[in-house]
């Protein structure tokens, strides 16, 4: 979906308005004091959400943000306030940051908090974005997307609604019945909702979804407004309530960090087990990676995944340095470089469709890639100005000092086999020995994950290898130049290249001829440069790559593969939902050569799921990312 911006507007009383609907973003008697009336009040808060571990409220209408600052304030003041607050917005026509910024400027009460959202504001992108504040006690997920598309596609139970499209009469589809259905699948019993509106067709479409509506005084010169709360015509089951909160996380690699730096923070404890030494006790690693989107003509589910797992990665980062994480990295840009005529055509029809903004990704001729870059190269290609390189290590390291005193390490431990007894999964030694129990585990062990847990698919290990090349001798770029292989600007004197692509390869030490390799990719990214050398003379690393079939992750809960062969007959037109699952069994992995890229985001969609919370992504990607989809897939061919 191509996002459209806000126009910056304001009608003949100085109101922010919309040219593109003929209408007010709030009423002119005051935007905070509509949102305090009508939405915080017409919710009931905070009273609903005292003493509760999480509250989810659901808005209709970003807008300016004033709903949410509104809330944000009354729960910051709240000393018997929620745990934790998840706010999701969905908004169709965002406005961008400098906009936001100015409109902010007339709410000076709103003023520190604004300021903090500003910081945080995301590119206009489509897609979920999720934004931490308060210490990630409040959560705030903005689905940049057109409200009827993206409302079947949440994954949440909501508590409240707030309902603050622009006016029925001009805005149909933010008050369709079909709409008001879909929310009213994301509401809790007894979740209430409000809305400034008091026309006969909203209310009728919510009693028709299943909301007892009521009038009451609206605000300033609106004489009423509408506020209800939801009745269900069939009871649901109820959540189930999550026990101790202690985990055990299989893998100390770049999955199993982001994930139990994301499950620390929500208060667990974690077991954390790896088969390798303590990363402290290895050799400094020279080994950096790239990061950078993934961009289609048709932003298939690995673009739209990767795109959320590129931005979601950038924000965790970031607040990591914040807090005094050392990490070993630089956004120094990515240059995708497309190498032919005709793919250079499929990359500018490919930007073009989606109207990127120009601070994610744009295209570049050849003259002004060799600008960015600083050398010489043989085409132009996409351009991602927040893309880089990360030296992994350093980003494994500051996750885990992150979970500090929650993390529980067993580094030198190989899991021989899992068991599940009185609710508890236990991890065991090859002796029998246990290493740790806990009612959750969490598989992040890469390519070993079948070997202790099936998901009735083979994964595919790739072995790569990289070189580090001498500066000495290149004009190094500027920035990461990706392509037929990828090369990144020099590090410590040293340029790595990579990586080949070795099937059926288990050799754990680098080869002269991957270092061959390697060079001849580096020539073909720096096609005007000397590379020369001695292959044999190189250094280099060697990784595994873990990967599906269908290139996307495994990241959810673990199919029970026995139990659906057992009832493989009735699962022939199952969903994902009626698969059988083994309780408490978790697994993350399957990232390719996208770990950078997938990891936090990952991590924090695991650590919702597990928690019950809004999923950080739509639901649709959540399944294609679903380990149980090779099941499902088969069950339905008849071949499971």
């Amino acid at each position: 979906m191509r996002i459209g911006p806000a126009e910056l507007a304001f009608d003949a009383e100085g109101t922010p308005y919309s040219p593109a609907y003929g209408d007010v973003y709030h009423s002119a008697d005051s935007g905070p004091g509509q949102a305090q009336h009508v939405f915080v009040a017409g919710n009931d808060l905070p009273r609903r959400w005292a003493q509760a571990r999480v509250f989810t409220i659901v808005e209709t209408g970003f807008g300016l943000g004033l709903n949410f600052l509104a809330t944000w304030r009354q729960w910051r003041a709240d000393p018997a306030r929620c745990e934790r607050l998840h706010f999701v917005s969905i908004e169709k026509h965002p406005f961008d940051r400098t906009a936001l910024a100015a409109l902010h400027q007339r709410y000076r009460e709103f003023e520190p908090l604004a300021r903090q959202l500003q910081d945080a504001w995301p590119p206009l992108v489509a897609g979920m974005h999720r934004l931490h504040f308060e210490d990630e006690r409040l959560t705030l997920t903005l689905a940049f997307a057109d409200a009827a598309e993206i409302a079947p596609r949440l994954r949440l139970s909501a508590d409240a609604i707030y309902l603050d499209g622009f006016a029925p009469r001009l805005n149909q589809e933010m008050w369709s019945e079909q709409l008001l259905r879909q929310l009213a699948r994301l509401a809790r019993p007894g979740a209430t909702v409000a809305t400034y509106s008091s026309a006969a067709a909203v209310r009728q479409a919510l009693e028709a979804a299943g909301f007892a509506v009521e009038k009451c005084p609206g605000f300033g010169r609106k004489r009423e407004m509408l506020r209800g709360s939801y009745m269900p015509r069939r009871s649901r089951p109820a959540a189930g309530r999550r026990g101790e909160r202690h985990a055990i996380v299989i893998g100390a690699g770049i999955a199993g960090a982001a994930l139990s730096e994301r499950l620390a923070q929500r208060g667990w404890r974690i077991e954390l087990i790896e088969s390798r030494p303590m990363p402290a006790a290895q050799p400094p690693a020279r080994y950096a990676g790239a990061f950078h989107p993934h961009v289609s003509r048709d932003d298939c589910f690995l673009s739209r995944a990767t795109r959320n797992g590129f931005l979601y990665a950038l924000s965790r980062w970031l607040a990591l340095e914040h807090s005094g994480g050392a990490l070993d990295w630089a956004r120094c840009g990515v240059l995708q470089l497309c190498g032919d005529s005709a793919r250079e055509k499929r990359m500018i029809a490919a930007i073009a469709a989606h109207g990127f903004p120009a601070d994610y990704a744009r295209f570049l001729d050849r003259s002004a890639a060799e600008a960015h870059a600083g050398c010489a190269l043989g085409s132009g290609g996409w351009w991602f100005p927040g893309g880089g390189w990360m030296r992994p290590v350093s980003l494994i390291g500051a996750q885990l000092a992150a979970a500090g005193t929650a993390l529980g390490a067993h580094f030198g431990a190989r899991v021989e086999t899992l068991s599940h007894c009185g609710g508890l999964w236990q991890a065991l030694a090859a002796d029998g020995r246990l290493i740790a129990a806990a009612p959750v585990l969490v598989l992040a062990n890469s390519n070993d994950m079948t070997r202790l847990a099936p998901v009735a698919q083979p994964l595919q290990q790739t072995r790569g290898q990289l070189s580090y090349v001498p500066a000495e001798n290149l004009s190094a770029p500027r920035v990461v130049l990706t392509g037929s292989g990828y090369v990144l600007p020099a590090i410590d004197g040293m340029l790595v290249t990579g990586s080949t692509y070795d099937r059926d390869d288990d050799d754990p030490e680098p080869q002269l001829r991957g270092h061959e390799s390697n060079l001849l990719r580096l020539a073909q990214l720096l096609p005007e440069a000397r590379v020369a050398g001695d292959a044999a003379a190189l250094e280099g690393a060697v990784g595994f790559r873990c990967a599906a079939p269908d290139h996307l992750p495994l990241v959810g809960a673990m199919p029970d593969v026995s139990a659906a062969r057992a009832r493989k007959a009735a699962l022939s037109g199952a969903r994902l939902q009626d698969l059988p699952r083994c309780p408490g069994l978790y697994c993350a992995t399957g990232y390719a050569s996208r770990g950078l890229v997938w990891a936090a985001l990952a991590g924090e969609l695991l650590a919702s799921l597990i928690e019950d919370e809004p999923l950080p992504l739509e639901g649709s990607l959540a399944d294609a990312m679903d380990p149980g989809r090779f099941v499902l897939k088969q069950a339905r061919r008849g071949k499971l």
